[in-house]
């Protein structure tokens, strides 16, 4: 899982190094979040000690507030050194507790899509990382991620990759649109098709 989130981060950067000023500035797929703010959020959960991070949340009355003000914070650096920071942090390996390394490896995959989408550009992501994201968000015990009550009683199908989980109703459409949606990304749901789709669509967007 390390080598895979190594790599994805550096499949990421790799794309920065080509986006213009108006790309840099573009809404993502989090709300209230630029693209040079998802990539922030990115680059300061691998910069600050987590000691900082830990106490941070704690002032800030959550991880999710901590975590939104630095991401603005580091996204308004000059693009071309927060990627080269970026770059200089890609290899760092390191694993919350509890969830361990499938939390950051989510992580990167989710956000290189917030990033990607709303820019037009193509997914390309590790179709095995993929399902076993696909495993882990769709399980009903994605803390921090999905919430259980998202995807109880439905089930959900890949139609390019290999996989399928889950009993009801049934959600189908690209890995990445069912990984996006089950995140909470109605912009995915466009791409997904099947019976349980259009109550996906609702618990989104209750």
């Amino acid at each position: 899982m390390l080598d895979a989130i190594t790599a994805q981060r550096l499949r990421l950067i790799g794309r920065l190094e080509s986006f213009d000023a108006d790309q840099w500035d573009a809404p993502s797929l989090c709300a209230g979040w630029r693209v040079r703010d998802v990539i922030g959020h990115l680059v300061s959960i691998l910069d600050m000690p987590v000691r900082r991070i830990m106490l941070g949340s704690v002032k800030a009355g959550g991880f999710h507030r901590f975590a939104e003000r630095v991401a603005k914070e580091y996204g308004e650096r000059d693009p071309i050194a927060l990627t080269a920071r970026y770059r200089e942090l890609a290899t760092k390996r390191f694993a919350p507790p509890v969830v361990g390394p499938i939390a950051p490896m989510g992580d990167v995959f989710v956000h290189t899509r917030d990033i990607e989408r709303p820019l037009g550009l193509a997914a390309d992501l590790d179709p095995v990382v993929l399902r076993t994201l696909l495993d882990h968000f769709c399980g009903g015990r994605a803390r921090g991620f999905v919430p259980a009550s998202r995807t109880a009683g439905l089930s959900f199908a890949a139609t390019d990759v290999a996989w399928e989980a889950g009993e009801g109703p049934r959600v189908e459409g690209p890995a990445e649109a069912v990984m996006l949606a089950v995140n909470g990304r109605s912009a995915a749901l466009v791409d997904l098709g099947g019976d349980g789709a259009a109550e996906l669509g609702r618990r989104l967007a209750a």
